[in-house]
């Protein structure tokens, strides 16, 4: 199992410490088999291109017009699915805003024993959570669920992939990587430039499959055999 962890701390110094802290426990925790990753910020700014793959937040920002408490319901109100806490010294978020749901408070300084408990909370929140895969593209990242994908299409140097409301992305991989970062038994691979979601077929015609954006998918006639009788394993299992 693996978790992702998100500190932002505005003090630098304290920043540092809880990276040392976050590493020790870290490495403790590797020999049996909990991987743990984390990765810290100075600024909102550099958070939020990232905030979706992360199943804990460690915030305290108090030298800008935003505190961590604005943060954390921005956070929030965009669609963050990890557990936040806000730790904190020179700010009292509690008593400044009182309770918030979904927001935990810890005072600062804190100890090794404190990292411990918040790391069995990020694993805990990520065995809650439905998982995201990760589309890397040329300048942007995006975190989807499978069911979000409908199917991608190898263009050479990208993958085109098509995303439920009516979005698309390019990402920047070949069409062996892509499914092995999909990894599921929903995908069907149609040829060696085409994979779909068969949870996403309205229709099976031929030597194609419609989707349900209204896209046509061909496959080779000479696949037809396995590619129709994998299809129809899938419909039967989910009747």
């Amino acid at each position: 199992m693996a978790v992702f962890i998100a500190l932002l701390d505005d003090d630098p110094a304290d920043r540092k410490q809880s990276e040392r802290l976050l590493s020790r426990e870290r490495d403790a925790r590797a020999g049996n088999g909990e991987v743990i990753y984390y990765e810290s910020y100075g600024s909102e700014e550099a958070l939020l291109p990232n905030f979706r793959k992360y199943d804990l937040f460690l915030i305290d920002v108090t030298k800008t017009t935003r505190d961590g408490m604005m943060v954390a319901v921005d956070l929030k109100n965009r669609g963050a699915e990890g557990k936040i806490v806000l730790y904190y010294e020179k700010i009292d978020y509690r008593a400044k805003y009182r309770d918030e749901e979904g927001i935990s408070f810890i005072p600062k300084p804190l100890w090794q024993r404190d990292f411990s408990r918040l790391i069995d909370l990020a694993i805990e929140t990520q065995k809650t959570r439905i998982p995201k895969v990760e589309l890397r593209g040329d300048k942007d990242t995006l975190y989807v669920t499978r069911d979000e994908i409908l199917y991608a299409q190898d263009h050479g140097y990208y993958m085109a992939v098509a995303l439920t409301g009516d979005r698309s992305f390019h990402v920047m991989t070949d069409m062996i990587a892509f499914c092995e970062t999909i990894d599921s038994d929903e995908f069907l691979i149609t040829s060696g430039k085409s994979v779909i979601n068969m949870n996403h077929v309205v229709a099976s015609s031929g030597n194609s499959f419609k989707m349900s954006d209204g896209a046509v998918i061909r496959f080779s006639i000479w696949d037809k055999k396995a590619i129709t009788r994998k299809y129809e394993i899938f419909a039967k299992g989910k009747l």
